[in-house]
This record gives structure tokens, sequence and C-alpha cells, in this order.
């Protein structure tokens, strides 16, 4: 299933029975993605068309305002000029509105439902600082290990300015930096060490690790769950 547009509800032709195959087919593949526990982009990308259609269909009346008018009749005294919009309801707004009815509750069943299984993951994880913690703790490394695998997956990363957009508030930026096995003599303080030892422009860094029960997809859940948790961490 490819990416819902932005205009996805315009795409193509307006028709009712269209968009709800196209909506159903779109929620199927989040659905999937969901039960994988692949949690992004999906979830950003369902909360946006979401909130697009909520404002779209509140702003239904201003759209259908500014569509253009022809002089119906004019009546009096005193006289009194009467518009009828050229795009009816009946052509055009009956079609969207089917649209949105359809749509939107739909979509606000499989945000609460990917925003539930967000916050499961997310409590079932811990974040945790390896060593000291500078006074500045922007920037530094992330250990992300799973309870049940060997290897560590080790990742640099910087906390930009604050972002109303962004959960935590904070631009997290992360850059993968290798993958250590986990050993007797391989702990998490001696990675931190042997970091330190390698990188030497991070003299003194900031190093969480956090700790996952499930092996859960890294790029699509546990990076960007790492971000909001590292944001709240260092705030």
């Amino acid at each position: 299933m490819k990416k819902l547009q932005s205009d996805w509800f315009t795409q193509n032709w307006i028709d009712a029975e269209y968009q709800k195959y196209v909506v159903m087919a779109y929620l199927q593949a989040v659905r999937q993605n969901f039960t994988e526990n692949k949690l992004y982009p999906d979830l950003a990308d369902l909360r946006s068309h979401y909130e697009a259609g909520v404002h779209f269909s509140r702003g239904k009346g201003t759209l259908n305002a500014a569509f253009p008018k022809r002089v119906e009749r004019i009546t009096g005294p005193p006289p009194r000029i009467e518009y009828k919009s050229e795009v009816t309801d009946n052509e055009f707004m009956a079609e969207i509105d089917a649209i949105m009815n359809f749509a939107l509750p739909r979509f606000q069943a499989m945000l609460t439902e990917g925003q539930q299984r967000w916050l499961d993951i997310a409590s079932s994880m811990s974040l945790m600082p390896i060593g000291l913690l500078p006074l500045q703790p922007e920037e530094g490394y992330l250990l992300i290990h799973a309870t049940n695998h060997d290897e560590t997956q080790v990742y640099y990363f910087r906390l930009t300015l604050y972002s109303e957009e962004e959960p935590g508030g904070r631009l997290v930026r992360l850059r993968y930096v290798e993958a250590v096995r986990k050993s007797i003599t391989s702990t998490f303080e001696n990675i931190k060490l042997d970091l330190i030892r390698r990188h030497r422009y991070l003299p003194n860094p900031a190093t969480y690790m956090l700790e996952s029960q499930q092996p859960y997809p890294i790029q699509e859940t546990l990076l960007p769950i790492a971000r909001q948790l590292l944001a709240k961490a260092v705030a």
C-alpha cells in the first residue's frame, strides 16, 4: 500500500465509494504494521490525516463560501441580490461529507490503538544512565539492548533546540555507530569507556542504555521511542 497523500480525499475523482476502498486499504496496511509492532512512520502519518480531516470538516463552510457564485435572483425593495454557489452540495460537498464521515472515526480508532501500543511498549522499556552524566547531557551515546540478544546497538545522539512538534519537546538526532557483542568482559560500562578511548572528541559523553524485554523493530519502533525517552531524560 502506497503512502496516503495529504490530499487523498480529492485525488483521482471525488467518489465516496472509491475513497472508502482507499481508506480501508490504507488502514489494513497500518494495522498489519501495528500488529508487527512497527509504529513509525504510520502512527505520525495517521495522526496527521486525522487532524487534517477534522480541520477540513470544521472549515467546510468557509471552503463552500469560497466557491464561485452566480446571481440567482434580485428581490426587494430594498434591492437585494441572492447568490447561488456554482458547486452545490449534491455535486461535491455531499461526497466529501460521506468520505469524511466514513474515514474520521476509523482514523481515530486506529490512532487510539497505535497510541496505546506505543505507550505499552514504551512502558516496558527502561532508560538508564551509564556512569556519571556530564553537566551538559545533550550529546553522547545511546546503547540499545534487548535482554534476549547478545548484541548491543550503539548510536551517537545529539539534542537540538526546542521543537513543539517533537515528543518531549526536543529534536533528537541519532547516528548509528556500531554493534557490540555483550560478554562478561564487555559490560555496558566497558563499552562506554571504549567509546571514549576511540572517539576522543567526546571526552565525557552522556551515555544512556535503553533496555527492551523484546526485540522490537529498531527503525520503526525502538528509535522513535528512544528519541522521546531521551528528550524527557535530558529535560
